[in-house]
């Protein structure tokens, strides 16, 4: 069975539901670029088309191997959907320095692009919300990089419904995606009314941690415990499957139609986590699982 897809608002083609994330695949599996190419290779053969990348991480390095993987596999760029962020301009000490400026936005859209040796940006996210954005000054800069062909659709990541709104607001074609934190452990995106915005707007939400940071293999209380046996039971439900797919599963079961973003660098583990996205949880699974990690009955 292929690995299903989604086509998002001014996309040139669609992605796929399970995305390789780059925000530690470099600096924690310390990948040459020949080694990433090949892992590339697998990810496409197993039908996930889409790369997660942003300027500030390992300081600029996911990207620059990244582009050097891409020389090394003449035409992988043309059958790859990358998304890159911008925002964070640098660290403090103890802090982060955000920055939207339009020169600011335009010089990190270049940036992103020399590094990873191609001519656009498929889609091209504001990193986290900036309290000192000026929608109207990042409404131009989008403008600008998409009427240059730089960056072909835009999007937030860690955006909170009225912020969305407002900078949706600004412009004349819509945000195709939000990228958020959302798994069992962690549903706040679901309670403020994130995912309702993405249902209404039609924007596509990407879940990061998925699996919860990890949390999913190593359980921190007693509800923790109760939601891993509860996957268990529900996963022998589908044949044994692991308990990492049903819990990929859980999340791409939200109506608002998302992807998840998975990290690591290991192709075996890559192909055995993305099967979760082809597996259909019934209503009841997707509420037992729920219940189980509220850890008490809801009405």
């Amino acid at each position: 069975m292929p690995l299903p897809t989604i086509r998002l608002h001014e996309a040139a083609r669609e992605i796929s539901r399970i995305v390789q994330g780059f925000g530690s695949i470099i600096h924690e599996e310390r990948m040459s670029e020949r080694e990433l190419a090949a892992y590339l290779d697998a990810c496409v053969d197993e039908g996930i088309n889409t790369c997660d990348l942003a300027a500030v991480y390992s300081g600029g390095a996911a990207e620059s191997v990244f582009g050097g993987a891409l020389t090394l596999r003449p035409g992988l760029r043309e059958r790859l959907t990358v998304i890159t962020k911008y925002g964070i301009e640098g660290e403090g000490a103890g802090y982060h320095c955000y920055d939207t400026s339009r020169e600011a936005i335009v010089r990190s859209a270049e940036r992103s692009l020399r590094r990873m040796g191609t001519d656009h940006i498929d889609v091209l996210l504001m990193h986290r919300p900036d309290m000192l954005m000026d929608a109207d000054e990042v409404a131009e800069a989008l403008l600008s990089l998409r009427k240059a062909g730089k960056a072909l659709c835009f999007g937030v990541s860690n955006f909170l419904p009225h912020q969305v709104e407002l900078l949706a607001s600004r412009l004349p074609f819509p945000l195709a995606v939000n990228e958020v934190p959302y798994n069992l452990f962690d549903m706040d995106m679901q309670e403020n009314g994130t995912l309702d915005l993405c249902q209404r707007l039609r924007i596509a939400p990407l879940f990061y941690s998925p699996l919860g940071g990890g949390r999913l293999f190593a359980p921190a209380n007693a509800r923790d415990r109760h939601l891993l046996e509860t996957l268990r039971e529900v996963a022998r439900q589908h044949g044994d499957a692991p308990v990492e797919q049903i819990a990929i599963a859980w999340v791409l079961r939200h109506p608002a139609r998302g992807a998840a973003i998975l990290g690591g660098g290991r192709a075996e583990w890559m192909r055995r986590a993305a099967a979760g996205a082809r597996i259909a949880l019934t209503r009841d699974q997707w509420f037992r699982l729920w219940t189980a990690s509220k850890g008490y009955e809801i009405p």
